[in-house]
């Protein structure tokens, strides 16, 4: 897999970038997360809304934009091919924050940085990339015991993968030929929308199902959802149960059964099949929202308050998975 390796923001503006970090970006530590948040999503869905395989090149603009973004809080960025014989296929961005006691066990973080056809894409996914940059920031001075790994995703939407390959199929591929130890992979997918209405939230299973589980799911969508398989319970407890002790976030925890098959519909499931364990953060996607692959996924539609403190979670879990204590 060819990679380059761009270590400052400002070789990432050599790259052709048309929308960078604003003058002074380092120091504008005084703006509130929902701030740096919704800053970020515009970005992503005004001046790159047309981050689609049709437009090859917003696409790898936005990418070049993710890492410089990255290259701005001092990481070393890679920008790596998703298929060396087909370069116009794109890349994955990634930064690595090197671990401390344990650097050769991983934790990856990811968010795919492209979007559907004819959507500006705010909720899918410039959220989730806007929470990873947003987290890169925070972590960016403290490495932890394990490494922890940013990866922006190219081609998960369906029509820019198409005769392709998926960003994340290729990273995951890429690591397990390595013999990586990924310890636990985080997909952040859709984290905007909330709806407070009773009979706002839907599932893609009959609900006789969950009960059968011992689920009780809300009808109502206001929560944050932790999702993986079976073979994933344990990281999904963990990762909720940490994202629940920050008291910032309402979460719902759900280990299901492999042959549900939407649950497999992000970056995460490829790490699935590459025999990773892993989960994905969501606000259940078309299950909730009206916006979901519409002219109308746009940045009006978000909750920015509920956003930051699903930020605010996620960082006590990125914490708590990259830490390691006695017990370990």
């Amino acid at each position: 897999m060819q990679t380059w390796t761009l270590f400052t923001g400002a070789a990432l503006l050599l790259m052709g970038c048309t929308a960078g970090p604003r003058v002074g970006e380092q120091t504008r530590e005084t703006r509130s997360t929902e701030d740096r948040l919704y800053e970020d999503v515009r970005v992503l869905s005004e001046e790159y809304a047309d981050r689609n395989a049709e437009n090859r090149g917003v696409l790898n603009d936005a990418g070049v934009w993710v890492g410089q973004r990255l290259g701005s809080m001092g990481y070393a960025v890679d920008l790596e091919q998703v298929n060396e014989q087909k370069p116009e296929r794109g890349f994955n961005v990634v930064a690595e924050l090197r671990g401390t006691t344990r650097p050769d066990e991983i934790i990856v973080i990811g968010a795919h940085y492209d979007a559907e056809l004819n959507t500006p894409g705010a909720d899918d996914n410039a959220s989730g990339v806007a929470a990873m940059l947003e987290l890169a920031r925070r972590f960016a001075d403290a490495p932890m015991d394990r490494t922890v790994r940013w990866v922006g995703f190219t081609n998960e939407e369906s029509s820019n993968s198409y005769g392709g390959v998926m960003g994340s199929f290729a990273y995951a591929r890429a690591a397990k030929n390595r013999n990586e130890s990924v310890v636990a992979m985080m997909s952040l997918e859709m984290l905007g929308y909330y709806d407070d209405a009773p009979g706002s939230q839907r599932y893609p299973f009959d609900q006789s199902m969950a009960a059968q589980l011992g689920m009780n799911l809300p009808d109502t969508g206001d929560f944050i959802g932790v999702v993986g398989r079976f073979e994933d319970r344990g990281l999904v407890e963990s990762i909720s149960a940490s994202m629940r002790s920050s008291g910032r976030a309402n979460v719902v925890e759900a280990a299901l059964p492999a042959m549900v098959r939407a649950i497999w519909r992000s970056d995460h499931g490829n790490f699935w099949m590459a025999g990773y364990n892993a989960v994905m953060i969501t606000d259940t996607s078309e299950f909730r929202t009206p916006h979901y692959h519409q002219e109308s996924d746009t940045i009006e539609t978000l909750d920015f308050t509920r956003m930051a403190g699903v930020v605010d979670a996620l960082e006590v879990a990125v914490r708590d998975l990259a830490s390691v204590s006695e017990d370990d």
